[in-house]
């Protein structure tokens, strides 16, 4: 940017604070969104990150001196609404922002977003306060920790894991205007601190859900033994060439499957006794014979 001489710059502010007392009041509560990666409020702590910030409900003062200033620092908790210029609040002592040269190709800590039709509008770097109070600009933040001035002039390192730090917005080119002030906290996080964050609730849901239960042909019980023991079917039967209807194997210690051994057993039993009977029918109905006569004691015609 072009220095301005200081007589110049501040009769042109003591204009701009006329202008913002006769000028209308903002549209709305001004408000900030800051989108890093994923859309969040989110930083490395140890790298640069370029995080697009917009603004709504911002004042815009058509032709009016100076603007915005966007810029990443910290605001001191403790004086509440006092960190804010317009409430007396000074540079280095109630709020702090990170040290960058003025001009179009600075680091990115600094962004001028100009009102529209302003005399220091070539000096914007982040473009121009829309009539409807709307604005939007990249901005860099250089880590969890910066460098910024303190109330004497002199730098001082501001860790922002230990304090909050967030994106600032005050009147630019030293006026004051409450309706443009904010303070929107940015949180710092670790590369892929996210992803192990997600992988670990994914690794202890797997770890909550029960274990998959075996399938099994039937229900399991705690009762008999499931050793199978085979069983001899019939000798009549086996002889016979036909099967007895017994199943070959039962369950050992089944008092069902005991009750089914014997019940096919009875059956077996029955069948070869009718057919020693029927054998014997057979012997007694043959012509030229004796019941219970051996063959050689046929009689002879």
């Amino acid at each position: 940017m072009t220095p301005t001489p200081l007589r110049a710059l501040a009769a042109a502010a003591l204009t701009a604070a006329a202008a913002l007392a006769t000028a209308g009041p903002a549209a709305a509560a001004p408000q900030v969104v800051v989108a890093g990666e994923g859309g969040q409020a989110v930083a490395a702590p140890d790298a640069p990150t370029s995080v697009q910030v917009s603004g709504t409900g911002f004042q815009s003062v058509a032709g009016g001196f100076g603007g915005v200033y966007v810029l990443f620092g910290w605001v001191d908790p403790a004086s509440g609404d006092g960190w804010r210029p317009s409430a007396g609040g000074v540079t280095g002592t109630q709020y702090r922002y990170a040290v960058d040269v003025q001009g179009q190709e600075n680091a990115g800590y600094q962004r001028f977003v100009a009102f529209p039709g302003s005399t220091t509008a070539v000096e914007a770097n982040g473009g121009v306060v829309a009539e409807d109070g709307s604005w939007a600009t990249d901005l860099t933040i250089p880590g969890a920790t910066l460098t910024a001035l303190d109330a004497d002039g002199g730098t001082v390192e501001v860790d922002c894991r230990v304090v909050t730090c967030g994106v600032i917005t005050i009147g630019a080119h030293g006026v004051a205007n409450a309706n443009n002030e904010s303070f929107t906290p940015v949180a710092f996080e670790a590369a892929g601190a996210g992803d192990a964050g997600a992988a670990a609730g994914v690794g202890a849901e797997a770890a909550a859900e029960p274990a998959a239960e075996p399938t099994t042909a039937g229900p399991t019980t705690a009762g008999p033994t499931t050793e199978v023991t085979a069983v001899a079917a019939p000798a009549d039967d086996a002889a016979d060439g036909g099967g007895s209807g017994a199943a070959p194997w039962v369950v050992a210690g089944s008092a069902v499957a005991a009750a089914v051994a014997a019940t096919v057993a009875g059956v077996a039993g029955a069948r070869a006794a009718r057919r020693r009977r029927e054998a014997e029918a057979v012997v007694v109905g043959a012509p030229g014979t004796t019941p219970g006569a051996a063959p050689g004691d046929q009689q002879q015609d």
